[in-house]
């Protein structure tokens, strides 16, 4: 349909990347800068940009706070429109400050401990804001209001934080002030480009080839080659249209593939005696290889390329910034001792500051009850079950009744055999009369039934007395759950 709203040029163009004719079409892809170009080489970029709309692009709903109440619209608070073709939304992209409290530093120095405990060295690669990469696109009051300095020092500063609790922190800072050939980011989206993976990729690969025990890994070659024309509608410009009925069209950017260089074919790889992958991958859907294609912006390529080594990638689409990494740390092959790097995408405007999700990720991290650490252990059988049902799946009591006064900390390592089971609460209850009470979101993608959440006593002389499950989805089917409880 949209093709009938594009002059004669512009169908051309479409046809052209329909058609996968780069020579055609380099022309119009342009390189985010303001070099001089011809007339019809101007309107071609105008349309890789997604300007075949007439405007106007903003309207009063953007402003209006009732537009963000619910939904999607949630998360684009507040939408405004910067130089041709650009959307920020002020209250993630144009954050000045990234604060990490003290209880998040606490726990993230321990996980850097218990991942070191197995071997595993934890980098981290903090992803700067759109505000950061693109304030020459504001306009004003934004262009005034928003600090770039402000936000860069904020940033650094919680770079060296990380850095400070034991992990590999990545230096962006050549990345933050260095004049680029191409846009990190969308221009109506919140993912990187391929462009944003790639020099992104480079620093990451700089860090981790400085590290001693990276030479102990085996070395393997991969080459970079470009690929389609990923199009992009993006969030923002869906958002918009949402609000105002009117938005920009799609944004064409090269994309790129990364394969193992023919070099690799050796007859060990022929005959399977490859080492497994050392180095895993947790991210957003910045790093994720989604079945679309036109999503994928080849972070783990680059890394494979610079790094020369194979990556395993447990990047999540809509995990948030723990999902993947909860993901990895419940993998067969992490808990098998596979990995020794575990680099970590991280967009820094997250705030680690959810304690219930440190109370999971962090026995996850430790490997969860070991046999010389089990206190007790139970497996039932949950019958069909509807919301705010609850059942008990540990009892200790009775003969096999163990103490577990003094201990300011406990851990439950479960299993569920529905790894669909996603939304409930943990109860925990404890003989001087005082509870616990969990509520747990495990992302959708999340595909265990494995679990595990440290309990917290309020009463460090009390005793644990039961654990139960409160239903916030309905249990269509019998489900089996096998509850350990151990020393954390």
């Amino acid at each position: 349909m949209w093709q009938q709203r594009l002059p004669d040029f512009a169908k051309r163009l479409a046809l052209c990347l329909c058609l996968g004719l780069v020579g055609i079409c380099s022309a119009a892809e342009g390189d985010g800068g303001d070099g001089e170009v011809s007339e019809s080489q101007a309107k071609q970029r105008d349309v890789m940009r997604g300007a075949f709309l007439k405007p106007p692009f903003t309207c009063a709903a953007l402003s209006d706070p009732e537009t963000y109440a619910e939904g999607s619209m949630t998360n684009m608070r507040q939408l405004i429109a910067g130089e041709p073709y650009w959307f920020f939304r002020t209250e993630v992209d144009l954050q000045q400050s990234f604060p990490l409290d003290a209880a998040s530093q606490q726990a993230f120095a321990e996980l850097v401990e218990r991942l070191a405990q197995r071997g595993v060295k934890l980098v981290v690669m903090l992803q700067p804001t759109r505000g950061q990469m693109h304030a020459d696109a504001l306009v004003s009051p934004w262009k005034e209001r928003y600090s770039l300095a402000a936000a860069r020092r904020s940033f650094l500063e919680k770079a060296q934080t990380l850095r400070s609790l034991g992990a590999v922190v990545v230096d962006m800072e050549p990345v933050l002030g260095s004049r680029h050939e191409q846009e990190y980011f969308f221009r109506r989206d919140h993912h990187w480009t391929p462009y944003g993976a790639d020099v992104s990729a480079r620093q990451v690969a700089e860090a981790m080839l400085a590290d001693p025990g990276i030479d102990q890994l085996a070395e393997m070659a991969f080459e970079t080659r470009p690929a389609i024309l990923l199009r992009k509608m993006g969030t923002m410009n869906v958002a918009v249209s949402i609000a105002c009925g009117n938005a920009y069209g799609y944004q064409w950017v090269r994309g790129s593939v990364t394969v193992p260089a023919e070099e690799t074919e050796s007859a060990d790889a022929l005959f399977g005696d490859v080492a497994a992958p050392a180095i895993a991958l947790a991210g957003t859907s910045n790093s994720d290889n989604r079945d679309d294609r036109y999503k994928n912006y080849n972070f783990q390529g680059f890394l494979q390329q610079y790094l020369r080594r194979d990556v395993v990638n447990f990047a999540m689409t809509g995990g948030g910034a723990t999902g993947s990494l909860e993901d990895l740390l419940l993998s067969e092959a992490y808990q098998d001792g596979q990995f020794r790097y575990l680099i970590w995408e991280l967009p820094v405007n997250y705030a680690l500051e959810d304690q219930t999700t440190w109370r999971q990720l962090l026995p996850e991290a430790s490997g969860g009850c070991a046999d010389e650490t089990l206190l007790a252990s139970e497996t039932v059988t949950l019958p069909i079950a509807d919301v705010d049902e609850r059942a008990e799946v540990l009892a200790n009591a009775g003969q096999n009744r163990r103490v577990t006064a003094g201990k300011s900390h406990l851990l439950l390592d479960m299993n569920f055999s529905d790894s669909s089971f996603k939304e409930f609460y943990v109860l925990a209850y404890y003989d001087d009369g005082q509870r616990e009470k969990i509520r747990i979101r495990r992302p959708a993608r999340l595909d265990t039934g494995r679990f595990m959440l440290r309990l917290d006593p309020p009463g460090r002389q009390s005793n644990l007395l039961s654990v139960l499950l409160e239903f916030e989805q309905p249990v269509a089917a019998a489900m089996e759950v096998e509850t350990s409880l151990c020393d954390y």
